[in-house]
């Protein structure tokens, strides 16, 4: 029986939260750490990190609580890169990390009327 793949939860802040709602954040970074090259990479047969995971989606989460506000959001691509020229806020020059290019808001668990949205959910056609 095949494993069935979760789709990863990240944590983040309601400020970078609502940018990416708006659609004026396309990017989302995580660090090189143990606990994201297990849950965007597969390891070889001799234990190391080889290939990044085939991630189609992730849920983004404002914090920790119960009734957080969450997105389920479509990624378009997730690289590595090291910062030389465009160096993002909270980065310095040579750093690392994973880059998440974001796509299409796909639906999130709060009435997005607030944010220029008609419809408690949003959904996009998956493609094929």
């Amino acid at each position: 029986m095949a494993k069935t793949q979760k789709t990863p939860i990240l944590i983040i802040k309601e400020e970078y939260f609502n940018e990416i709602l708006a659609g004026s954040k396309k990017e989302e970074y995580r660090s090189l750490s143990e606990h994201y090259f297990k849950m965007f990479s597969t390891k070889n047969e001799q234990g190391e990190y080889a290939h990044l995971k085939d991630i189609k989606e992730i849920i983004l989460a404002v914090g920790y609580s119960a009734n957080r506000k969450t997105m389920r959001i479509q990624l378009k691509d997730i690289y590595i890169v090291e910062f030389w020229n465009d160096i993002p806020e909270g980065f310095q020059k040579g750093d690392e990390c994973f880059v998440l290019e974001l796509g299409e808001v796909l639906q999130t668990n709060f009435n997005t009327s607030e944010h220029g949205r008609n419809s408690r959910t949003t959904k996009t056609k998956r493609k094929t």
